[in-house]
């Protein structure tokens, strides 16, 4: 299995594109929906004026609506007709993320080679201009952090560092694991960079 993230260029008529104009929009879940349509899990954040963003689709059907914070909402939209979705689950491939940007809806996928490429040959069949933006072999999470930083972030987790107010310094554990302030620091740094690099990578 591989991960890719592309760039598809979406039609104006697109309920993605509708609403991400007036507020920040995440897609949850997709699933086929009518013969070439799409339903969708999306997150919005856009504040008090969530459900009058949602109210704006004009291409789609909105089936549930929920208020998850006072800033955001989860709707759940069926779509009749949302070719790059569709493709992307006629394909065999499986949809991680996706959000809006002006040049079109990055895609982050997971899929066989032999997948993608067919999904590649479903966009340029319904004329749909699209750029690979990369790809990669799926990434164990686990192997995302060493050994080492894994221990020194969980006990840091555990102990309080990253609590507000702290409750442990790094000067406790760099005496818990036997090393000095400076290295327990560098590990600690290496850590969070890591885990926030892989974060901002898949938003």
């Amino acid at each position: 299995m591989i991960e890719a993230r592309l760039r598809v260029r979406m039609p104006r008529s697109c309920a993605m594109a509708q609403v991400s104009k007036k507020a920040g929009v995440r897609l949850l879940d997709a699933a086929p929906y009518d013969r070439e349509g799409v339903k969708s899990l999306v997150e919005i954040e856009c504040g008090a004026c969530s459900e009058g963003v949602v109210g704006e689709i004009k291409t789609g059907v909105v089936e549930g609506m929920s208020r998850v914070s006072s800033s955001k909402i989860r709707a759940a939209v069926a779509v009749p007709r949302c070719v790059p979705a569709r493709s992307i689950i006629e394909a065999g491939c499986f949809i991680k993320s996706a959000r809006h940007t002006e040049e079109g809806i990055e895609w982050t996928i997971t899929a066989k080679r032999s997948s993608l490429a067919r999904l590649a040959r479903l966009l340029e069949s319904q004329n749909y201009s699209f750029e690979l933006l990369r790809v990669g072999e799926v990434e164990d999470p686990e192997s995302l952090l060493t050994e080492r930083e894994r221990d020194v972030l969980e006990y840091a987790f555990a102990t309080g560092y990253f609590d507000i107010p702290k409750k442990a310094g790094v000067r406790e554990i760099a005496e818990h694991f036997n090393i000095s302030i400076s290295t327990a620091s560098d590990i600690l740094r290496r850590g969070v960079r890591k885990i926030i690099k892989k974060f901002l990578e898949e938003e």
